[in-house]
């Protein structure tokens, strides 16, 4: 288990402490101490990277009569993800805690703890030395990585939660320094240990390349007189084109297994965030389509060097997630999109794809006509059914112009559902299909004439005395099979012969041909808008 501020409160130094506020703060995980005694309003301006849960020991003797400036330094160390704050020497160098500082640090859930009133023979060391002590001894126990920087990110308010301050945690815990990049540099993410660290991301990448590996994720080097451990793991995370993530190490404490549990935290935020509000990766690609952003499309496209202009087809998939952990599920959408890219590449595809909210998408150069490109997709669905079978493909022709294609989306999301229900044994969904559920949604949304002429088609059918069992066979036949006898005999365990005899005997009581393609038509969308809207057919 980490330390926290309620463990360190039962240190010899720290045991005639008083909490005045923010007990709900007390689980805080403590992983640093710090003594903060220069306060200047100019520090609020600038834009400091996220403490490494630091419990901050102080005596603001330097604005001990500004109690606002107090509140707004106690707002600051939270922001910046500290455990808890100490005060020292209250009633001599400071008189008193004011109200205000104690609502603030209630507000926050911010433990405010105070050191014995009124005496000077509390000293800052004693606390240095029992904290670290407890730190390093906790951490030689047991190294919790995850778990550690799960719990700080959780604290951070909502504009500090990004990747450079994800980094910049998880550098701070394993004291090395951290780098995520593209192996052509134009997205680069670099988190130093120690701060003041002078190297480059291309003084890793150079040294990485240069060195003598000891295995291909791991190699050692010396530079500017150093001996450098450099780790490299490829993040082959499904918002991430060849990325990699590398940390370099100084000590030889850092393991393969720090590496792989970095992955896995970058992994669990690259979904729960934005990652990059700076530079522009392939996350950022789809959904500047799906949005209908054109704009933003050509310059991620350019940046990336994806010819829009050779992606002829739109791809959705949607699993189905209930009933599955939140992690469960971004592991299974992570594999789902690992394993449609292998596929591809496999096939000499050309596949942009990744998660949007709980789909999946891509974009390929597709024929239907193409035999290949038939044998392509089934290859994908078979691959994928080794993760999950329950779960819809649909495809839909596009353009360059991001509007269009956002447009296609919009009527696919609402469109999808009812076509599920139309048609609930099938997986591939076609344009027609969902243009089709489109118009027979909207012939029960209006019921007007066209929702008459339905009701009208199968009103004959619906009072003979085998209408349950005519209506079924009627079903399958059209929306099951497309209209194959010995599918629905096969479907309802039927012979086929059987399903010729329910099959005239339809005709014979609606007056309908089944063979006839306008007839057909008719048919099949009276039965689609049954199956979708049973209720208004038995409305008087």
């Amino acid at each position: 288990m980490s330390l926290t501020v309620a463990d360190c409160l039962k240190l010899p130094s720290l045991r005639n402490c008083k909490v005045l506020a923010g007990e709900r703060g007390l689980n805080h995980i403590v992983n640093n101490v710090s003594v903060l005694e220069i306060f200047d309003v100019s520090l609020f301006a600038l834009k400091s990277a996220v403490n490494d849960s630091d419990l901050t020991l102080t005596s603001f003797s330097e604005i001990a009569d500004d109690y606002e400036l107090q509140c707004r330094h106690i707002e600051q160390m939270y922001d910046l993800g500290d455990a808890a704050v100490l005060i020292y020497y209250v009633g001599i160098f400071l008189e008193e805690i004011h109200p205000s500082l104690i609502e603030t640090a209630d507000r926050l859930g911010f433990p405010l703890i105070i050191m014995p009133e009124n005496r000077m023979d509390c000293f800052y060391r004693e606390v240095l030395y029992d904290v670290y002590n407890a730190i390093f001894h906790t951490r030689n126990k047991e190294r919790d990585l995850i778990n550690n920087i799960v719990a700080l990110v959780s604290r951070l308010p909502e504009n500090r939660k990004n990747l450079a301050n994800l980094l910049r945690l998880i550098s701070d815990f394993l004291k090395c320094t951290v780098l995520l990049s593209d192996t052509g540099m134009s997205n680069v993410c670099l988190s130093k240990w120690p701060a003041s660290n002078d190297i480059t991301a291309a003084d890793i990448h150079r040294l990485c390349e240069d060195a003598e590996p000891s295995d291909e994720r791991h190699a050692e080097t010396m530079w500017q007189g150093r001996r450098l451990h450099i780790f490299r793991l490829p993040f082959t995370s499904p918002e991430y084109r060849n990325f990699s993530i590398y940390a370099v190490d100084e000590f030889g404490t850092l393991t393969m297994d720090d590496m792989y549990n970095v992955i896995e935290l970058l992994e669990i935020f690259s979904k729960l965030w934005n990652m990059d509000a700076d530079n522009i990766l392939e996350n950022s690609l789809i959904p500047s389509i799906l949005d209908g952003d054109s704009e933003k499309m050509r310059q991620i496209s350019a940046k990336l060097h994806i010819d829009m202009s050779y992606i002829n087809t739109s791809i959705f998939l949607r699993p189905v997630l209930d009933g599955l952990e939140p992690h469960a599920k971004l592991r299974l959408q992570r594999d789902m999109v690992r394993e449609i890219r292998a596929c591809s590449e496999d096939w000499g595809k050309t596949v942009i794809v990744d998660t949007y909210e709980s789909l999946i998408v891509g974009f390929i150069m597709y024929s239907s006509a193409d035999s290949e490109d038939k044998e392509y997709i089934c290859d994908v669905m078979e691959h994928l059914d080794k993760l999950c079978r329950n779960y819809t493909v649909s495809f839909f022709p596009c353009d360059n112009k991001a509007e269009e294609t956002r447009k296609t989306y919009l009527l696919y999301s609402e469109t999808i559902a009812l076509a599920i229900r139309i048609f609930p044994n099938r997986r591939l969904f076609s344009y027609g299909d969902i243009l089709f559920t489109y118009q027979c949604e909207s012939v029960c949304r209006k019921k007007g004439e066209s929702l008459r002429i339905c009701r009208n088609i199968l009103k004959p059918l619906l009072a003979d005395s085998d209408s349950q069992l005519l209506l079924e066979t009627l079903l399958v036949y059209y929306l099951d099979t497309d209209c194959d006898v010995k599918g629905t005999a096969d479907q309802l365990y039927v012979h086929r012969n059987t399903i010729q005899y329910r099959l005239a005997k339809i005709r014979s009581i609606t007056n309908f041909k089944t063979d006839n393609l306008l007839s057909s038509n008719l048919m099949h969308q009276a039965v689609a808008c049954y199956r979708m809207r049973p209720e208004l057919f038995t409305e008087s």
